[in-house]
C-alpha cells in the first residue's frame, strides 16, 4: 500500500485507476502523515484502515462512502466522528455476522436497509446455530454447556450470545 488498480483492463490508462491506502495506528509516523496528506488532497479514491481513520489528523478531501467491517466494535461516536469528517453525510454499509442484541436493535429500530449473504464463501464450513431457552428447558442448557466443551475440545469454535435484561 499504497497501490494503484486499473478499473479498465481493456484500456489501461491514469484516468482508469483507482488509488487504494491503508492507514493503520500501527504505520510510522512518516508513513501516516504521508497518507494522511494523499487523502486530503484527494489522490487517495479508497482508503481501508483501523480506527486510525478516527484520528484528528485524518481529513478527506471528499468522503462519500464509509464501509465498516464488523460493526459491533464500532460504535455510535466512532461512527459520528466519521461523519463528522464529511461535508455531505457519506452514505454507509456496515457488516455483522455477529448476532449481538445490539446489532440487532439497531438493524430493527434503526435506519438501516438489510442485505443478506446466504452464501458462504467456497470451501467455509457451515455455520449451526441452536437457540436454548434456559427458563423452560433447564436441562437442554446444560447439554449446550457440555456441546460447547466437546467442540472446543475437538478444536472447533463456539459462540455463546446472550442478552441481559434486569427490570428493578
Amino acid at each position: 500500500f499504497p497501490v494503484t488498480i486499473p478499473i479498465c483492463p481493456t484500456q489501461p490508462s491514469p484516468d482508469c485507476a483507482i488509488e487504494v491506502a491503508l492507514l493503520t495506528g500501527s504505520m510510522s509516523q512518516a508513513e501516516k502523515r504521508e497518507i494522511q496528506s494523499r487523502i486530503k488532497s484527494g489522490e487517495i479514491d479508497f482508503v481501508i484502515g483501523t480506527h486510525a481513520l478516527l484520528s484528528e489528523a485524518v481529513e478527506f478531501k471528499d468522503l462519500g462512502l464509509v464501509i465498516v467491517d464488523e460493526q459491533h466494535r464500532f460504535g455510535v461516536e466512532q461512527r459520528d466522528a466519521l461523519r463528522a469528517k464529511a461535508d455531505v453525510p457519506p452514505h454507509l454499509l456496515v457488516m455483522t455476522a455477529t448476532p449481538i442484541p445490539r446489532t440487532v436493535a439497531i438493524t430493527v429500530f434503526g435506519d438501516l436497509d438489510i442485505s443478506t449473504l446466504s452464501e458462504l464463501p467456497l470451501g467455509r464450513t457451515p455455520i449451526t446455530t441452536h437457540l436454548v431457552n434456559a427458563m423452560t428447558k433447564p436441562k437442554y442448557l446444560e447439554r449446550a454447556w457440555q456441546r460447547i466443551k466437546e467442540e472446543v475440545a475437538a478444536g472447533h469454535q463456539a459462540y455463546v450470545v446472550a442478552p441481559i435484561v434486569t427490570g428493578k
